[in-house]
């Protein structure tokens, strides 16, 4: 007879809870970070649960602070050969004695010592892919499908990485998961109520007043180059009414401030540093851009909607999923800094059209990207 497996957040027989780790080794804090932050929130009550990653900073946000979360830091593992510190991971995992691995991967092909050490202690594993990037080598390649060749359920946070997943591992399509992101809505819990008239929204006392007053462009994520932040510098230079406030740290920021002066910009441009979550109590923008050359799901456009910023993003990856070209969004041409400001300027000259696409993009937000929404599939996905 085969016994079925718990449900997720299932006690056991004895009444304690199942044991979940999760293993995350980025060293920064994005998107996934606050997705994760998001899903062991909602989780910690119904798993005990345990976070393995190799910064303190990131393990102290994914964790919210909570007495109910065990934090676990561990090294880095600068190379194949560096045994010391993934025996290190391998102990940490063993000393969990987790019931099942939750793996995020910022992107695919990351973490593979996660996999490798719930591999050596026999532990079994759903993995969540949040972006899609080629292997660094073919050898990279290889020993991250060999130690991931057990794991149990991949997951992808939208349609295009899902496929991405698929096709780079040799799954069968339709076989990873879609798990959308789920988003805080600032306004409160809304679903039962009647959409409010559209209107333009006021732009908030003290937002923005460093640059001044005008059309204010924002632009907000990690500063690196995938996030395409030189695209919305090139642009802006056609814009001369417009200013831009580029919110968010990074190792891309130096070349980012070389280019603004470069391109004559200084006195328009500030670059205003991470902020707290969320980005949107501090930063009222007459609308968002996003000109993303790989984006696996569009966490800050989201976030904008949810806010009543319009946002104008590149034609690439999970942002056609959140974005609806004309009538949520504008979506451009990857790398087009002429497209981008035409879709920009298109904005900036009909507020009819930022209030409308402003307006039905944040219906549709709280109505396909809500945290309800997300639990209810990362639940499922854990139980599998």
């Amino acid at each position: 007879m085969t016994l079925k497996q718990p449900e997720s957040g299932m006690p056991r027989v004895d009444g304690t809870l199942r044991r979940l780790c999760c293993y995350l080794t980025t060293e920064e804090l994005g998107g996934m970070e606050m997705s994760v932050a998001t899903v062991l929130a909602n989780l910690e009550r119904e798993w005990a649960v345990t976070v393995i990653g190799s910064s303190s900073l990131v393990l102290e946000h994914v964790s919210g602070g909570s007495a109910h979360i065990r934090k676990v830091c561990v090294p880095v593992v600068r190379h194949k050969s560096d045994v010391g510190a993934i025996a290190a991971h391998i102990r940490a995992v063993r000393r969990a004695r987790p019931d099942l691995m939750l793996v995020s991967l910022s992107q695919l092909y990351d973490a593979q010592y996660g996999f490798l050490a719930a591999r050596v202690n026999r532990v079994p594993t759903v993995a969540v892919v949040h972006s899609v990037f080629p292997p660094t080598s073919f050898s990279h390649k290889l020993l991250f499908r060999l130690v991931s060749r057990r794991v149990r359920a991949f997951g992808g946070v939208s349609r295009s990485v899902c496929a991405a997943t698929e096709e780079a591992l040799g799954l069968r399509p339709g076989s990873v998961t879609l798990l959308y992101n789920g988003v805080s809505d600032p306004r409160g819990h809304r679903e039962e109520q009647e959409p409010e008239p559209e209107q333009e929204p006021e732009p908030e006392p003290g937002m923005g007043s460093s640059i001044g007053s005008g059309f204010m462009i924002g632009a907000v994520g990690r500063l690196v180059p995938e996030k395409g932040f030189d695209t919305v510098l090139r642009a802006l230079v056609t814009l001369p009414d417009a200013s831009l406030v580029v919110v968010g740290d990074g190792p891309e920021r130096p070349t980012l401030e070389r280019l603004s002066t470069d391109l004559g910009l200084s006195g328009r441009v500030t670059f205003a540093g991470r902020v707290e979550a969320p980005w949107t109590a501090q930063w009222r923008f007459d609308v968002l851009a996003m000109p993303s050359r790989t984006e696996g799901f569009g966490l800050v456009a989201v976030e904008a909607l949810l806010a009543g910023i319009p946002v104008v993003g590149s034609r690439v990856g999970g942002l056609c999923e959140v974005l609806t070209d004309g009538e949520t969004g504008l979506l451009v041409p990857v790398g087009d800094p002429p497209a981008l400001a035409a879709a920009i300027r298109r904005l900036q000259a009909d507020p009819s059209l930022r209030s409308r696409l402003a307006g039905q993009g944040g219906i549709e937000a709280r109505q396909r990207f809500t945290i309800d929404s997300m639990m209810r599939s990362y639940r499922s996905f854990l139980a599998i």
